[in-house]
């Protein structure tokens, strides 16, 4: 049966019907030899399926699918990037958080592209414990933030959620026909139906606050955390200027003008700034010292986002 069965799903596969069509063929298939199989037998099928799947996979090449043409150049330009980090950055920079992390906030964020740490810390190695997930919420990724909050102790629990949201925007429209993985995910934002835009952003994100607070009341209670609610603004919505992030909520006050005058919103003296942040120094500083005469050669030429975006658009 296992060489019958090994024939069968070659031939599909050699068939020009497309990747999106040979699975339901195959489980087709499957399913027929099966069906008067015990346990055993069945397992055995899906043991041949994947091992046949896995041949198929690795015999793909760039001529079969456009897509691995893409693929190739995409990665291509990562590791590119990957090894100019390399030499710009030594041992020294790696040894303060080399072994362990201490990280200075738990972040929850949404997993969009255009979302990322660099907006919200300058080097954020070793500073910032970042959780994201469509809809940057915490029902999705509880076990990650309570990582964050009760094995790392972070002080600061940061809730970010952003303009042009598509979680928020999905969530607020009709999203019956979505895979049921990522309807279980949209199914925990509660946001109106019919309103995707900056309302509902902010209402996610104060929704978001209000269950970390109750979630972790003892730890805020007693002044151990804060929960801090915000939405990056890059398109401007706002206007408060391109790539703000606007605080919109603190331990559940929502008031603009009394968030102002809490303590937490208070910027921190220059020198204890500075000393607060001896670890981020410390990494830059590290990052030169650690250079080599092979580290300080030129970096490899980068596309740049307009020629990354122009690519993008080709394909």
């Amino acid at each position: 049966m296992k060489l019958s069965i090994r024939l069968l799903l070659l031939g599909i596969l050699s068939v020009g019907s497309g990747p999106g069509m040979f699975p339901g063929a195959i489980l087709h298939a499957c399913a027929a030899e099966a069906t008067a199989s015990g346990d055993a037998e069945t397992e055995k099928i899906r043991r041949i399926v994947k091992e046949v799947l896995g041949e198929y996979a690795s015999s793909l090449n760039d001529g079969k699918q456009a897509a691995h043409g893409a693929g190739n150049e995409i990665l291509g330009e990562i590791r590119r990037d990957n090894r100019n980090f390399v030499r710009g950055h030594g041992p020294a920079y790696f040894k303060p958080f080399l072994d362990s992390q201490h990280p200075r906030a738990t972040v929850i964020t949404c997993s969009d592209s255009r979302v990322h740490t660099h907006a919200l810390d300058a080097t954020p190695d070793g500073d910032l414990f970042m959780v994201r997930n469509i809809g940057n919420q915490l029902a999705t990724a509880e076990g990650s933030v309570e990582y964050g909050v009760h094995h790392l102790h972070t002080p600061l629990l940061l809730i970010v959620g952003h303009s042009a949201c598509g979680a928020i925007k999905a969530a607020a429209g009709d999203y019956s026909q979505e895979s049921p993985a990522i309807r279980r995910e949209l199914d925990t934002l509660q946001v109106p139906k019919g309103d995707p835009g900056m309302v509902s952003i902010k209402l996610n994100v104060n929704a978001q606050v209000r269950a970390a607070m109750t979630k972790f009341e003892p730890e805020v209670l007693s002044g151990h955390l804060a929960v801090v609610g915000a939405v990056y603004d890059f398109t401007n919505e706002l206007k408060q200027g391109q790539g703000k992030l606007d605080i919109i909520n603190v331990n559940g006050e929502t008031d603009a003008a009394k968030i102002a005058t809490l303590a937490l919103m208070k910027e921190a003296p220059e020198a204890k700034a500075k000393a607060a942040s001896h670890s981020r120094a410390a990494k830059k500083a590290a990052a030169k010292e650690g250079e080599t005469e092979e580290d300080s050669a030129p970096d490899e030429k980068t596309p740049s986002k307009h020629e990354k975006s122009a690519r993008k658009t080709s394909h």
